[in-house]
């Protein structure tokens, strides 16, 4: 499992049956205490005028790499 880092795109690796499965999150702290490791989540695609922030366990986030890496380059392009 990659590590949950500030910045990263995350899902839920078992959303909740009334969950939708393909939101996705961006990651803006993650607090560090061993086996009870948590992350501020920042929801994305809400269509809500102030999407939820919520803290969650790291060890229920799986990081999506593909729009990760795709963020990283676009915020790399727009700082030159």
């Amino acid at each position: 499992m990659k590590p949950i880092e500030k910045g990263q795109i995350v899902r839920f690796h078992t959303p909740n049956a009334d969950e939708d499965p393909n939101q996705i999150y961006v990651v803006l702290e993650v607090f560090e205490d061993e086996d009870k490791s948590r992350a501020k989540l920042f929801t994305l695609n809400t269509g809500l005028s102030f999407p939820p922030v919520m803290v969650v366990y790291v060890k229920d986030l799986v990081v999506d790499e593909l729009l990760t890496n795709q963020l990283k380059s676009y915020m790399n392009v727009m700082d030159n």
